[in-house]
């Protein structure tokens, strides 16, 4: 097939992301981690690069509480530099009654004690924010894949609440912004629970969020992500959990990830989102499943095959070694799966119009604390 711009994946990448590097002892999400990935899909030739574009806090805030956004900016810019603010009393009682200091106020915000806060986090998370939200709006201007290469990830932040590396929930975030055109899918295939998605869409019937997680009997969060988890109020019905033992291999993992897409093509969704994590592969020190590069192509194929205009956002994976290979397996078979299938009439094989919006040009194209994630805490 003829490659044209927009059969291309536009690809955004958070560049200043780099800032935001805690060097503490067991702290696996780092920088490093973007320039694997980003070196592993350059060679598909299937991505147009695309400038980040500058969204507003009112973004963020139509999807997190204004007060929690503006208690992250104000806490991280005044941190000193170099040091790290972590959590450590969560309070159950008088949450009305926060302390004056900003540092000793993180637990009223945080879900667990080892996700710092520092002066390049509020930064980065806000540069993660707009990338998730320009590859977006790559699919209002006639994109049908975008893949938004970005750190710190977000699937466990809630309205009101950072925590598993995450701060702001860019998956949400560009899920909400989305659903002004129309229903939106959420697929999260981190090995971890995405609870800040769930908590966040739980009440709402227009964006279904279904997850393919560790089970959270041994998994982080450990308090979310259990199958009878099902929505509430107008939501109910909306919220789909997979939980998975323990572990799983790459035929056992699809025969979840095929049921979770039945679902989806029940939703008749316009836009798809997909929560990217890599951390299933096998070796993942954050994870105990088994999936190999063939397993992501394959996952991707799956994934693709619904085609509905995609939306990637990176969430998790953090094993170095494997990362390139395994982003570039998953987005060959992401890309295989949309382009390859013959159009039916399932509302999978729908492609949406492009809307009449300014075209934006496809750039170069370009073929210590104990883990959050890890099993035990």
């Amino acid at each position: 097939m003829m490659r044209t711009a927009h059969t291309m994946i536009a690809l955004v990448v958070n560049e200043g992301h780099a800032l935001h590097h805690v060097h503490d002892r067991g702290y696996v999400e780092s920088p490093a981690r973007i320039a694997a990935i980003l070196r592993g899909v350059s060679q598909t030739g299937l991505f147009s690069r695309l400038e980040p574009r500058r969204f507003s806090d009112r973004k963020v805030k139509e999807v997190h509480d204004p007060r929690f956004v503006n208690y992250l900016r104000r806490t991280c810019a005044a941190a000193e530099p170099g040091s790290s603010i972590y959590p450590y009393v969560i309070p159950i009682r008088n949450a009305n009654r926060p302390p004056r200091d900003l540092s000793l106020r993180a637990g009223y915000y945080a879900i667990d004690t080892f996700t710092p806060l520092s002066r390049s986090a509020y930064h980065a998370a806000r540069g993660a924010v707009s990338c998730a939200l320009t590859a977006a709006r790559s699919l209002l201007q006639g994109y049908r894949l975008a893949y938004a290469l970005v750190r710190p990830p977000g699937h466990h932040a809630e309205r009101r609440a950072f925590g598993g590396f995450c701060y702001f929930n860019s998956t949400a975030i560009a899920a909400h912004y989305l659903s002004a055109q129309g229903k939106v899918a959420v697929l999260d295939v981190d090995y971890h629970h995405g609870n800040g998605t769930q908590e966040i869409f739980y009440e709402r019937s227009d964006v279904l969020t279904v997850s393919i997680h560790g089970h959270p009997r041994f998994a982080y969060p450990y308090f979310s992500g259990f199958a009878d988890e099902r929505g509430r109020g107008a939501g109910v019905g909306y919220n789909l959990n997979l939980p998975l033992p323990e572990r799983v291999t790459g035929d056992e993992y699809r025969q979840a990830l095929a049921r979770a897409l039945r679902r989806v093509e029940r939703f008749h969704p316009e836009f798809l989102v997909v929560a990217f994590g890599l951390d299933p592969a096998k070796d993942d020190p954050t994870g105990s499943w088994s999936l190999q590069a063939e397993d992501f192509k394959a996952n991707g194929r799956m994934i693709g095959s619904l085609q509905v205009p995609t939306l990637v956002v990176q969430e998790g994976g953090y094993r170095l070694r494997s990362l390139g290979t395994n982003a570039r397996h998953f987005f060959q078979g992401l890309w295989h799966g949309f382009h390859g299938r013959r159009p039916g009439e399932r509302v999978s094989s729908r492609r949406r119009q492009p809307e009449c919006l300014p075209h934006v040009p496809p750039g170069r194209s370009s073929g210590a604390s104990p883990c959050p994630h890890g099993a035990q805490p």
